[in-house]
């Protein structure tokens, strides 16, 4: 039922608002809304999907007392966690770089150096945020600051230089920890895997992240970096409209 909910009707018409030519892209601010490999269309959809899904389905057995305070249940395979953290990032070479839809466009460098440095800078941020707070680096969270960096460079990811892409990445680090404590501790719902966090919370990070550092160098999309207020606006109706 939920894929079928989710494949013929909110995907669809979402993303044709934003790619297909709907009312979001055709927005009187800037370009209008702009997501350029699916912050929005792709990560955030799935991550707010997966909230509803996962507060209608309930938590595991054991995964909350009897006060409510969330039980940590540890993966059975930090290795396994680990490879398949790998091939995603290994994979985002083909989803950003890939989505200029063709290879002459020579701006598919710009758009790998920008996935590669936001993954990385989300990674490095998870790891010693957790180890100077605990003493130890805690590779769940690492593996997770790598994936958040990359949904959120994802919209933003042929528009912005290379540096704002370490800080998106960076910031979606912080968002992402935040974040998986908000849902465990304050909304009550299981996300055994923090995609909630990962792919809802920083797809709408990245839609912002385009209407602030877009510099203008590429399509004519410039952000508040370039003077460029309705840009970010464009991006804010966006992001309320993707989460609703």
């Amino acid at each position: 039922i939920y894929t079928v909910l989710v494949t013929a009707l909110i995907y669809p018409i979402y993303g044709h608002w934003v790619w297909g030519g709907g009312w979001l892209s055709a927005l009187p601010f800037g370009a209008g809304a702009v997501d350029f490999a699916g912050s929005g269309v792709v990560h955030a959809v799935g991550g707010f999907v997966a909230l509803a899904g996962a507060y209608l389905v309930g938590p595991r057995t054991g995964k909350f007392k009897k006060d409510r305070t969330p039980v940590a249940i540890p993966g059975h395979n930090i290795v396994y966690i680990v490879l398949g953290t790998f091939i995603l990032f290994f994979g985002w070479f083909g989803f950003n770089p890939g989505s200029t839809l063709a290879a002459t466009d020579l701006r598919i460098a710009v758009i790998a150096v920008n996935t590669f440095l936001a993954g990385a800078a989300g990674a490095v941020v998870a790891c010693y945020t957790t180890y100077f707070r605990t003493g130890k680096a805690n590779i769940f969270l690492i593996c997770n600051g790598a994936l958040a960096g990359l949904v959120a460079i994802t919209a933003p990811c042929a528009f912005v230089a290379p540096w704002a892409a370490v800080i998106i990445g960076a910031i979606a680090g912080i968002l992402v920890m935040g974040s998986i404590w908000f849902v465990e501790w304050k909304l009550g719902v299981d996300d055994p895997v923090g995609a909630v966090s990962v792919h809802g919370v920083n797809g709408l990070w990245g839609l912002l992240a385009l209407g602030i550092f877009a510099d203008g160098t590429y399509g004519g999309v410039s952000g508040l970096i370039a003077g460029n207020v309705g840009q970010f606006i464009a991006q804010a109706i966006n992001v309320v409209t993707v989460f609703i």
